[in-house]
């Protein structure tokens, strides 16, 4: 009997190649779906903490007279929802290796653009307060870390496979 075949060790070492490209992109998607999770969480049931975070006081008894806080509570939570289903995507595309770089793709489109909101606010919205600059600015040093995850992930993630022309 022969040894290995030259084909089978070649074989092997591809198969090795695209399992460390796929725990690269799987590792993104990850990164992805918990932070639109931690957001989802924050957006959906913690507002007051996510604005605590973001250095914005919270004046809740002149916002409920106005009734400002009941809007601003529906638009958080509605954001919440939303991160709640990127995150559940992000997830789920964790299982499909041939659907990594489609996945990643949503990420860099997500991330591109919030953080293109972000910088709006920071570099052109006239009249912001020194506060809302600073919000604005972590919003956007967390969309733009993302954003290079999500690229990373998807120049990373292994090509889908070639389909059959009809």
């Amino acid at each position: 009997m022969a040894g290995p075949s030259p084909i089978r060790h070649i074989r092997a070492r591809v198969h090795t190649l695209d399992m460390s490209s796929s725990r690269i992109s799987s590792l993104c998607l990850g990164l992805n779906a918990g932070c639109c999770f931690a957001y989802a969480v924050l957006f959906g049931f913690m507002q007051t903490k996510l604005l605590t975070m973001y250095g914005v006081e919270s004046d809740m008894k002149s916002w409920k007279k106005s009734g400002a806080w009941d809007v601003l509570a529906q638009i958080m939570r509605v954001v919440g929802a939303f991160e709640f289903l990127m995150s559940f995507l992000y997830f789920h595309y964790i299982g499909f290796v041939d659907k990594h770089k489609a996945g990643l793709r949503v990420g860099v489109m997500q991330y591109a653009l919030l953080a293109s909101v972000s910088a709006y606010r920071v570099f052109f919205e006239p009249k912001l307060s020194a506060t809302n600059v600073r919000v604005a600015m972590k919003s956007l040093v967390v969309q733009l870390v993302f954003l290079a995850v999500s690229v990373v992930g998807m120049i990373k993630a292994p090509p889908p496979p070639k389909r059959k022309s009809a």
